[in-house]
């Protein structure tokens, strides 16, 4: 499974895919939130579906022009921090 993480801004979106398929998602707003919210939106999203987060294989962050120079470091690192974890 693979997880997205889009931000757009002050829009934020997670999804979960799995073959191509969207599992579930979740968005909010609030980018000067999202330090405090993205891994709780995270575990939220993968406990109401019953997926482990070793079922997580890679993470995906797209994120657009008009974010903000942290939000978008805090989104790359979740993702590098992840995809390091989750292949070893």
């Amino acid at each position: 499974m693979v997880l997205y993480i889009e931000l757009d801004g002050n829009n934020i979106s997670v999804t979960i895919k799995k073959g191509g398929k969207t599992i579930d998602s979740s968005s909010w707003f609030g980018e000067h939130s999202l330090s405090e919210q993205l891994l709780v939106k995270i575990d939220e999203l993968l406990e109401k579906n019953g997926i482990d987060k070793k079922e997580i294989k890679k993470v995906v962050p797209k994120i657009s022009k008009t974010s903000g120079v942290t939000s978008s470091r805090i989104v790359q690192t979740l993702a590098k921090a992840w995809n390091v974890v989750a292949a070893s």
